[in-house]
């Protein structure tokens, strides 16, 4: 019966069918669970650029942001031209001359006792990356993995942000990365004022340094440290905000994916937005 033309044109179509249904649900990091697995890069470009075209062995990227077919593509596109008048009327930030590098503030930051955890640290935890990024992601807290390596992100949350990275076809050793704490808190409870406050300058140093064109905050206490603010993530992930001229965009944490996968749909589309964004503020 399977052999006969009809029937197999028929399994055929209702295979192409449910390929077209599904490559709108992004690379497997949304579909998966975190496993550390790499992923091919997937181009999502600026609204304006061509649509990129996956290696013939690779598994099928998501529609980009240019895609016509891609029914958040104009959803994209319609975010990216009212960000850039916004930053037009806002006005646009410029990369200063090189002066402070990083290498002094993470040596400051090693030697750190502005607040309490400090005597419960293995390391601290200062950042990592390119100093020439263009995007910084930036986080609340180390965990355990980073208090014992000294490093961001590097267990599974870190995992997870490292394939979302290379969705937008980034490298993640050509974005920079980093927390507002610099030492990890107890049990991984929410960074307190005090703590903050100790390490909120070293923060601010690092981003005047690295000046980037766009910030990335990863959860609700990124989001609310950075920005000064006590508005939730859901209203802070609508729109783009801003951090001394330079436009700041939340997005879940890679743990919080990692607990509710059914975030993960939603992060994809604010990541994809942030590719398109950084690629618009670059022409």
């Amino acid at each position: 019966m399977a052999d006969r033309p009809e029937t197999r044109e028929a399994l055929r179509s209702e295979l192409l069918a449910w390929i077209r249904q599904n490559e709108e649900l992004g690379p497997d990091w949304f579909l998966d669970e975190g496993s550390p697995e790499p992923l091919p890069a997937v181009e999502a470009p600026a609204a304006d650029a061509p649509v990129a075209k996956a290696p013939a062995a690779a598994p099928a990227p998501p529609a980009s942001v240019a895609d016509p077919d891609d029914p958040f593509a104009a959803t994209c596109s319609a975010f990216v031209a009212e960000t850039l008048e916004l930053i037009r009327r806002h006005g646009a930030a410029a990369r200063p001359e090189a002066g402070e590098t990083l290498e002094p503030i993470g040596a400051e930051v090693a030697a750190c006792t502005a607040c309490e955890l400090h005597g419960g640290r293995t390391n601290t935890v200062f950042g990592s990356g390119s100093a020439n990024a263009s995007l910084v992601f930036i986080g609340e807290a180390p965990g355990a993995d980073e208090d014992r390596q000294g490093q961001p992100f590097v267990g599974k949350s870190g995992q997870l942000l490292t394939k979302i990275i290379e969705a937008i076809d980034f490298a993640r050793d050509e974005v920079y990365i980093c927390n507002i704490l610099k030492c990890r808190p107890p049990n991984n409870r929410d960074p307190l004022p005090a703590e903050v406050q100790a390490c909120e300058g070293y923060l601010q140093r690092q981003l005047a340094v690295l000046r980037p064109r766009v910030i990335c905050c990863l959860g609700r206490v990124a989001a609310q440290t950075l920005l000064q603010t006590d508005a939730s993530l859901s209203r802070l992930r609508q729109t783009v905000h801003f951090y001394q001229d330079i436009p700041v965009m939340a997005t879940y944490h890679p743990a919080a994916l990692l607990r509710n996968p059914d975030w993960k749909r939603d992060t994809w589309e604010d990541v994809r937005k942030l590719r398109a964004l950084h690629d618009a503020l670059g022409t």
